[in-house]
C-alpha cells in the first residue's frame, strides 16, 4: 500500500474523534441527513481528512514526541509531557531539543499561555536548570535516578517549554562540527526563531495562544535578541501565530559597560575584594567585552576571585556544593560570566539523571548516538563562542517602544550578575518612573523591593542568588483583583541538601503578576459588574447614579478587608468628567459608611423608620464621584480574620493599608486610574488623611502619570498637633463659657502635653470636671440639641470626651445604625460576607480603646505636602466644642506660613456670611457659620459651595465676588 494511504490512515486515527460523532448523529437523528449545516461540517471534515497529510504529518509528530512517563516519576502526574527535536537548519543538520510541560488538565491547560524558558552560558542547558533545579514540575533527588514533585512548578499557571540553544548544548546536536566552535548571539536568536516557527506547526493548538519569553544570565542576550525578532517578524500582521506578549529576565547580562561597573561596586561594597583590586577591574575591565576581556582584566579577575575566596558567587550567603567541587573548576577566564547557571549540589544529580540510557529512550533524546556523556553546559560551545554584542539596550529601546511587556528581576545576593549592575543598565534608559522605589511584601515582611518604569518593571529578591532558588516560598494567593499576590516567603538561606523543596522567586513574579496582566479588562469588568449596587433597599425610584460597593483585600495572610462603597455623580453630570473623593471617618474607629455616606455627602439619608432612604438636595456626588471606605479593618463591614488585629491597630497600619486598598481598587476601577484625586474627611482623620497623603506623594514621586492622581486634601474639624488642639480646644471651652476659671487653669496646667486620645491622671481628671460642668449639651455641635432618643452624650461616655469613638449624636445615626442592620439591606450591599454574628456598629469601642500609635503632631507631613504643592484645605465648625476652630488656628499658625489673602468673610450665594477664611501660601483655612463637628450634616449647603471651590481651586466667595 502507498505511504498516502498510511497517512490518511493515521490521519483518521487522529481524527476519529470528528467521524464517530457524525456517525453516531445519524443513527439516533436521521433527520439530520437533511440538515445543510450538517453535510457542511461533514465536507470540512472530510477536506482535512483527504486534502490535509501535512496537518496530519505534523499531529502525528506531536503524538511521537509525547512522553509516557519519566522513569522513576511520582505517580501522580496530572499533565502532557513532551520532548524531541525541531530541525533548524537542515544543510548544517542542526536541530534543537525541547522538553513541553503541560499545565495540569485541573488548571484548563487549553486556556494557560505558553512560557519559553533559556538558560544562558552561554552553553547552559535549560533542561539541566530551567526545568530540573527552577521551574519545572520535577527535581531531581541525591540518588540521581528518582524524581519528586516541586511543588512550586510554573506549570501550575502556564505550559512550559525548555530549549536547549544553541546547538551542541544539552541533547541539542549538529552534524556540522564547526557549529560548536562558531556559535554566537545572531545564529542562536535565528535558529531560536527558527525552532519556534517550525514547533508551532508541529503544535498548531498553540497558535495564536499568549506566548512569553522568560530566562536568566547570559539568557539576558538570548531572551531579548530573539523577542526582537519575534516582534519584527510579527510586525504589521494583525493575529500572528507566535502571539508575543512579553518576555522576564533574572540577574540578566545586559550592558557590559553596566554590568561591569556595578558587579565591581557590588564586589567592594559587599567586603569580598581589596581597594587596590577594586581599583585594577575598574580601571583594567569597564570598558572591554565581558565575553572577550583584555589580559589585564582577566589579571584582575583572577586576583578578586583569589581575594573572594571559595564562597558561592551565584549565592554568597550559600555554602557551595563541596561535592562537585570548588565553584572555580568551571572558570574558562571570563569571570564573572562562568560557564553555568547555579552550582549547589543539584547540577550533579541532573547529570546523573539525564545520562540514563532508560531517561534517554524516554524523551526521545540522543537520536544521534553521542559517545561523550551528556553534560549541564558545553565548554566548547562557550569557551569559543563568537559574537556577542556589548549592550542589549538598545534592543530595549525598540520593545519598549513597541508595547511589549518587560520585567526584570535580581537575586540580591548574586555576586555573578548583581541588582547593581542591573540597576545601571537600566537607569541608562533613562526611563520615566510611575512608582518609585518600595519594598514589596510577602506576608507582612519584605520579599524584596520593586520600581515601575514607563515600559518596564523592575524586581529585587531578598535573599536570593543568581536562581533565585535558596528561597523558602510559600503558595500561590491571588487578590480579588488579579493584581497583587501576597505569595513571597522571608528569603532564608539554607543549606543546599535540605532545600530542594524549596523553591524560588518566579512562580509569583511572572506567572501571577507577569502573565496574568493587570489590564485584564473583561476580568476587571467582571469584578467590578459583581460589586454593582443593582437596588438598595427603600431607596428613591428616581435614582439616576451607579453605586457600587465590596470588599478589597489589603493583607492576605491577616485576612484582612476593606469595605467600600462607590456613589458616582449622576449621569446627567458626566460622572467620567468628575474627580474622584475618598472620605474618610475618624474616631479612631468610627464609620466613613454610617457618617460620611449616611448622615453628612452622600446622596441619601434614611428615615425614622429604619427602612426608607430619601434624598439629600446637597449630597456632594453632584461635583465628584464619591469614595467611602470603611477603615481600618473591624470599622463597619469591614473585618480581619486575625482577631489580635483589633487590639493591635494604630496610625501606621491604617495608613498603609488605605494604600493598598487604594492601588487594589484602582485595578479593579481602572478608569479612574489618572482621574483627579481628593481625600476628603473630619475628626480624627486628621491623622489619616495627612498620613495617607504622605504615602501617596512619596510613591508617586517623579512618576508623569501617576495612576493615583493625587491633587489635595480637604479636612474638617481635624486632630492634627495634641499640644495646640489641647490648648485651643480648652480655651474654646473657657471662651464660651463652658467651664469654671479654676477648671481652665487646670487644664493648662496638667494638659498641654498629654496625648488627646488618652490623657492621664491629673489632666483626667481636669476633664471630667470639665464635662461635668459642660452639663447635658451637645459638645459636637454646642448650639443643637442632644438626641434623647438615643440617650445623652453624657450618659454614653465610655471614654472621656472629646474622644469618645463617634460624630456627631443626632437621632439620623439611631435611624442608620437600624437600616445597616437588616439583612437585606447587606446582601445588597454585598456586605458582611464574613457571617459576623455581632451587630453592625457605627463606631468600635474595642479599635478605639485599644489605639496603638498615634503621632502627636500631624505638622511635619503638613510641612512636606505644602512643599511638595499638594492643594490643602482646613475648615471647622465654629459650633464644634470637640475640635473647635481656635485648635486648629494655634496648629496652622504654628506652621509660619505667609498670607495670601488676610482673614475675610466669606458669602453663600443669598449674600448670607457662610464663615471666615485666609489664604496662606500652601493652605486655605476657612470656618463655617453655625456648624458643628459634622458641617456637611448641621450645615450641608454651605458644605457644597465649601466643595466646589476646593475643587475648583478657588477662594471661597467675598462680597465683592457678587457685584
Amino acid at each position: 500500500m502507498s505511504t498516502r494511504f498510511f497517512l490518511h490512515y493515521e490521519c483518521y486515527l487522529i481524527y476519529s474523534d470528528i467521524f464517530l460523532p457524525l456517525k453516531i448523529c445519524l443513527v439516533q437523528y436521521p433527520d439530520t441527513f437533511w440538515d445543510l449545516e450538517f453535510w457542511g461540517f461533514v465536507v470540512f471534515s472530510l477536506s482535512l481528512f483527504l486534502f490535509c497529510p501535512c496537518l496530519c504529518s505534523y499531529l502525528g509528530d506531536q503524538k511521537k514526541d509525547k512522553i509516557n512517563g519519566l522513569p522513576r516519576q511520582p505517580g501522580n502526574v496530572d499533565f502532557n509531557q513532551y520532548s524531541g527535536y525541531i530541525t533548524v537548519n537542515q544543510q548544517a543538520g542542526r536541530a534543537l531539543f525541547y522538553w513541553l510541560i503541560e499545565s495540569p488538565a485541573s488548571r484548563g491547560a487549553q486556556s494557560r499561555p505558553l512560557v519559553l524558558w533559556l538558560n544562558g552560558g552561554p552553553g547552559c542547558s535549560s533542561v539541566a536548570y530551567g526545568a530540573s533545579e527552577e521551574i519545572g514540575p520535577f527535581h531531581i533527588r541525591p540518588d540521581g535516578k528518582t524524581l519528586y514533585l516541586n511543588r512550586y512548578a510554573w506549570n501550575k499557571l502556564a505550559n512550559l517549554l525548555f530549549l536547549e540553544s544553541p546547538a551542541g548544548v544539552g541533547f541539542s546536536y549538529t552534524n556540522t562540527s564547526s557549529d560548536l566552535y562558531t556559535a554566537g548571539d545572531q545564529r542562536t536568536a535565528e535558529d531560536a526563531y527558527a525552532f519556534l516557527v517550525n514547533w508551532f506547526e508541529r503544535f498548531p493548538q498553540y497558535k495564536h495562544r499568549d506566548f512569553y519569553i522568560a530566562g536568566e544570565s547570559y539568557a539576558g542576550h538570548y531572551v531579548p535578541q530573539l523577542s526582537q525578532i519575534v516582534y519584527q517578524k510579527n510586525k504589521g500582521i494583525a493575529n500572528p501565530e507566535i502571539n508575543f506578549k512579553g518576555f522576564m529576565v533574572g540577574n540578566a547580562v545586559t550592558d557590559d559597560y553596566h554590568d561591569y561597573v556595578g558587579t565591581f561596586e557590588y564586589w567592594w561594597t559587599h567586603g569580598l575584594i581589596s581597594d587596590s583590586t577594586y581599583r585594577s577591574l575598574r580601571a583594567a575591565c569597564e570598558s572591554g567585552s565581558s565575553e572577550h576581556p583584555s589580559m589585564e582584566c582577566i589579571k584582575a579577575l583572577k586576583d578578586a576571585e583569589r581575594e573572594q575566596g571559595n564562597i558561592d558567587p551565584y549565592s554568597i550567603f550559600t555554602q557551595p556544593c563541596n561535592n562537585t567541587g570548588s565553584l572555580r573548576h568551571g572558570l574558562r577566564g571570563h569571570y564573572p560570566w562562568m560557564s553555568r547557571a547555579y552550582d549547589p549540589c543539584t547540577e550533579r544529580y541532573s547529570q546523573l539523571y539525564f545520562n540514563l540510557p532508560e531517561v534517554q529512550t524516554a524523551m526521545h533524546a540522543n537520536v544521534t548516538r553521542i559517545s561523550y556523556p551528556w553534560r549541564t553546559c558545553s565548554d566548547i560551545v562557550g569557551n569559543y563562542w563568537a559574537d556577542s554584542p556589548l549592550s542589549m539596550l538598545p534592543i530595549y529601546k525598540e520593545l519598549i517602544a513597541a508595547g511589549i511587556k518587560i520585567w526584570v528581576y535580581s537575586g540580591d545576593t548574586d555576586a555573578v550578575v548583581p541588582v547593581t549592575a542591573t540597576r545601571y543598565s537600566f537607569d541608562a534608559l533613562r526611563l520615566p518612573t510611575l512608582i518609585n522605589w518600595y519594598p514589596w511584601y510577602d506576608n507582612g515582611k519584605v520579599g524584596g523591593w520593586s520600581q515601575v518604569y514607563k515600559g518596564l518593571t523592575l524586581v529585587t529578591v531578598k535573599g536570593a542568588g543568581h536562581e533565585n532558588k535558596i528561597v523558602q516560598f510559600p503558595t500561590l494567593i491571588s487578590t480579588q483583583n488579579f493584581t497583587f499576590c501576597s505569595i513571597w516567603a522571608k528569603p532564608k538561606a539554607r543549606n543546599v541538601k535540605l532545600s530542594l523543596t524549596s523553591f524560588s522567586l518566579l512562580y509569583v513574579l511572572v506567572l501571577s503578576l507577569f502573565l496574568i496582566s493587570p489590564s485584564s479588562s473583561s476580568s476587571l469588568n467582571q469584578q467590578q459588574e459583581s460589586d454593582r449596587i443593582l437596588n438598595l433597599p427603600g431607596q428613591p425610584s428616581n435614582v439616576n447614579f451607579s453605586q457600587f460597593s465590596g470588599y478589597i483585600t489589603v493583607d492576605q495572610q491577616a485576612g484582612r478587608a476593606l469595605f467600600y462603597w462607590l456613589i458616582e455623580a449622576p449621569s446627567s453630570s458626566l460622572p467620567r468628567s468628575k474627580p474622584l473623593v475618598l472620605w474618610l471617618n475618624g474616631g479612631p474607629g468610627c464609620s466613613s459608611v454610617a457618617y460620611g455616606a449616611s448622615e453628612e455627602i452622600g446622596p441619601f439619608r434614611v428615615k425614622s423608620d429604619g427602612k426608607t432612604l430619601y434624598f439629600n438636595p446637597y449630597a456632594w456626588n453632584k461635583e465628584a464621584n464619591l469614595l467611602f471606605l470603611d477603615s481600618p479593618a473591624g470599622v463597619g463591614f469591614s473585618y480581619t480574620n486575625t482577631s489580635s488585629d483589633i487590639y493591635t491597630v494604630g496610625d501606621n497600619r491604617t495608613a498603609n493599608d488605605a494604600y493598598i486598598f487604594l492601588v487594589n481598587w484602582l485595578e479593579r476601577f481602572p478608569q479612574y486610574k489618572q482621574r483627579p484625586f481628593y481625600i476628603a474627611g473630619e475628626s480624627y482623620a486628621g491623622h489619616y488623611i495627612p498620613e495617607l497623603s504622605q504615602l501617596i506623594v512619596r510613591r508617586n514621586k517623579g512618576v508623569k502619570n501617576a495612576k493615583l492622581n493625587f491633587k489635595g486634601l480637604l479636612l474638617g474639624n481635624p486632630l492634627i498637633d495634641d499640644h495646640y488642639d489641647n490648648i485651643g480646644t480648652h480655651e474654646f471651652w473657657w471662651n464660651h463659657g463652658l467651664i469654671s476659671d479654676s477648671t481652665y487653669k487646670d487644664l493648662q496646667k496638667y494638659c498641654p502635653n498629654q496625648t488627646f486620645l488618652f490623657p492621664q491622671d491629673d489632666c483626667y481628671t481636669a476633664l471630667s470636671v470639665a464635662y461635668f460642668e459642660f452639663g447635658d449639651i451637645n459638645p459636637y455641635s454646642i448650639y443643637t440639641s442632644p438626641c434623647y432618643a438615643t440617650g445623652t452624650l453624657k450618659n454614653n461616655l465610655k471614654l472621656p470626651l472629646p474622644w469618645t469613638f463617634r460624630g456627631a449624636d443626632e437621632c439620623i445615626i439611631k435611624y442608620t445604625k437600624v437600616y445597616m442592620n437588616r439583612s437585606d439591606v447587606q446582601k445588597a450591599f454585598h456586605a458582611n460576607v464574613a457571617k459576623i454574628s455581632n451587630p453592625w456598629a457605627t463606631c468600635s469601642s474595642a479599635i478605639r480603646g485599644n489605639w496603638t500609635d498615634s503621632p502627636k503632631s500631624m505638622l511635619p507631613i503638613f510641612k512636606e505636602l505644602i512643599a511638595a504643592g499638594i492643594r490643602i484645605w482646613l475648615y471647622s465648625g465654629d459650633t464644634d466644642a470637640i475640635l473647635p476652630l481656635s485648635a486648629t488656628r494655634y496648629s496652622i499658625a504654628a506652621l509660619n506660613l505667609e498670607t495670601d489673602i488676610e482673614w475675610y468673610a466669606w458669602y453663600d450665594d443669598q449674600f448670607q456670611v457662610g464663615g471666615w477664611s485666609q489664604v496662606y501660601k500652601g493652605l486655605i483655612y476657612a470656618t463655617v457659620r453655625g456648624a458643628g463637628h459634622e458641617v456637611p450634616l448641621s450645615k450641608p449647603k454651605l458644605a457644597l459651595i465649601l466643595l466646589k471651590n476646593f475643587l475648583n481651586n478657588s477662594t471661597l466667595p467675598r462680597i465683592s465676588d457678587f457685584s
